[in-house]
């Protein structure tokens, strides 16, 4: 019961409001950071941990207080796994490689996250610059947060929505809702 009014709810959200499509419409999507929707891209110790720390110190009410979460818990979780470089504003591939080396079994597998991970760190750059993200990052600031690793991680969990293989895509409502509306966006989006 829980889980169709979570979807109603999303798809109301999503399909009904439909925010304006421009290129800063993935913004717009914070949810999907939620969202693992293929089994390539799933919930790691790391990031369960990241989100019971930072749950303790951001009770978010609203949409943007749940955006400063999940940014600083993607910043965590990239923290903890040493994906993260020292300057905030890159990753460390060899680490990102070495990671999925040990954490994938398919070279296929392999190669398609690995190259997200190059892709939406590039990306990510180049939404710095953003008026809205820039936003963001006044809000992240207090809590010593910075907006560079929850936009891979928001653009990981995109990409692997969008790409992830048939056989491996969760087909539920949310993750259904979730490819729809990012292929739409995709159509305006300015990929690096």
């Amino acid at each position: 019961m829980w889980l169709k009014l979570l979807c109603a709810l999303f798809w109301l959200r999503v399909v009904l409001l439909k925010p304006q499509l421009d290129e800063d419409c993935e913004l717009y999507a914070t949810d999907t950071m939620h969202d693992f929707c293929c089994e390539l891209h799933y919930e790691t110790p790391q990031f369960s941990d990241c989100q019971t720390d930072w749950h303790d110190k951001i009770h978010f009410t609203n949409e943007q207080e749940e955006q400063i979460f999940m940014f600083c818990t993607a910043e965590c979780t990239y923290n903890s796994t040493e994906f993260l470089a020292a300057n905030r504003q890159s990753l460390n591939l060899r680490n990102v490689r070495e990671h999925l080396e040990s954490d994938l079994a398919d070279a296929a597998d392999e190669a398609l996250l690995y190259e997200t991970y190059v892709k939406c760190g590039k990306h990510a750059l180049t939404l710095l610059s953003h008026k809205g993200v820039q936003s963001l990052a006044k809000r992240l600031a207090p809590h010593g947060c910075h907006p560079y690793p929850g936009l891979v991680l928001e653009c990981v969990a995109n990409e692997m929505i969008l790409k992830c293989p048939p056989k491996r895509f969760h087909q539920t409502p949310q993750c259904r809702v979730a490819r729809d509306f990012l292929r739409e966006c995709m159509q305006h989006l300015k990929y690096a």
